[in-house]
């Protein structure tokens, strides 16, 4: 019957498959962030997915995953695979009900404290199982198929709390810093990606990932950024190398599903018939309230915060905020304009967010001088910006 079921399913993707081939997008779903879903529209998500689990389409996409995760990580496929790997789970969640889309995880809301979450929580997707059996949220009782039949466990990397993640504030900097495909694809993959899988821990740390909804919600994250840095004029770029060292462009073949790269880079067009809750921001020097907007939190205060950084930081840091800022004339012509101590008291310092470990480098092949680069960007920047006494809102 499951077999039934599941090929079913898979002649009704291919019918869908082929209508997007042919034209644009019919109808496009809005990804929306998990926490502002009502109680009845999380419930409506959550059945689509124990009935997907039930037949056996978690397995499925487990199985993708790593069975490709030497050409999907540590190259640059990263982000176009796994845009076109989520489009592949939310048409299948579609086939259930056509109005299903994959919510995201605002991760740099929670970045300080991520065990906190309200994601985290019993209503959503629930905490941590310090190894053992979940028994709380979304998968609570869940048999997982694969590798082997087993419970979903997470396993915090600091006991019942988590290392900081990356903070808004740095991650919206690397979005202004880097240009190119190949460096904005590292300097994520290198931090916030991999520090979230790890922090959860459990299944979210092995190659098989994809067992825990966690991982879509973070992935579709991921991509929510990716997409608001296309729309700062990087709407086509795509540049790098594959797992072999083979250039990659716009007309290179995505691993297992064979898609030109081209047809992931764009939302709204072709078979990417989704877009984001609040669209993007094209005016970078107030985007920071895209990159997070935390509940109880005036995201407009980063902005103010950030204004008030000594013009070398924000060129050093913020170039684009600075090239805006210096464009609208509200820049001071010193080349820094001191400490931020007099101005507004509100928001903390800011931490360092947690290091990739030497297990999971490994596991991904990663090029350790590069991790370790990353790295340092990220603690100098904190404490670049502790010097001058930023506080962050979020």
């Amino acid at each position: 019957m499951i077999i039934l079921r599941i090929c079913t399913i898979f002649f009704a993707q291919l019918f869908v498959h082929l209508t997007h081939a042919q034209g644009g997008c019919s109808r496009i779903v809005t990804r929306r962030d998990i926490t502002s879903l009502s109680p009845q529209e999380w419930n409506q998500v959550s059945s689509v997915l124990r009935r997907m689990n039930d037949d056996g389409w978690f397995r499925y996409f487990a199985d993708i995953h790593n069975r490709e995760f030497g050409n999907i990580h540590g190259n640059d496929h990263f982000f176009p695979f796994h845009r076109r790997f989520l489009l592949d789970f939310e048409e299948i969640g579609q086939r259930y009900d056509p109005n299903f889309a994959v919510p995201y995880w605002d991760e740099l809301r929670d970045s300080r404290n991520p065990a906190a979450s309200p994601v985290l929580s019993s209503r959503f997707i629930g905490g941590n199982s310090f190894g053992q059996c979940l028994r709380e949220g979304l998968q609570s009782g869940w048999t997982m198929t694969y590798p082997n039949g087993h419970c979903l466990t997470r396993n915090y990397d600091r006991g019942n709390q988590m290392q900081p993640w990356y903070s808004p504030e740095y991650i919206y900097s690397v979005m202004q810093r880097f240009g190119d495909m190949h460096g904005f694809r590292e300097a994520i993959e290198f931090s916030l990606h991999g520090s979230v899988h790890l922090g959860m821990g459990g299944d979210m740390a092995a190659m098989y990932s994809s067992n825990d909804f966690a991982f879509m919600l973070h992935h579709a994250n991921l991509d929510r950024l990716w997409n608001e840095w296309q729309s700062w004029g990087h709407s086509m770029t795509m540049d790098g190398r594959d797992r072999g060292g083979s250039s990659i462009g716009l007309g290179s073949q995505l691993p297992h599903y064979g898609d030109d790269v081209g047809s992931t880079m764009r939302l709204g067009v072709n078979r990417m018939c989704f877009r984001y809750q609040g669209g993007t921001n094209k005016r970078r020097a107030n985007a920071l309230s895209m990159v997070a907007m935390p509940s109880g939190s005036n995201s407009s205060d980063a902005d103010t915060n950030l204004g008030k950084l000594p013009l070398t930081m924000l060129q050093k840091w913020f170039p684009q905020v600075a090239h805006e800022a210096a464009s609208l004339g509200s820049t001071n012509s010193s080349s820094a304009r001191g400490s931020m101590a007099s101005g507004p008291a509100f928001g903390r310092a800011l931490v360092y967010p947690a290091p990739l470990s030497n297990e999971w480098v490994s596991m991904h092949k990663f090029d350790q001088r590069k991790v370790a680069e990353i790295m340092k960007d990220a603690r100098d920047f904190v404490d670049e910006m502790n010097r001058v006494n930023y506080l962050s809102p979020f």
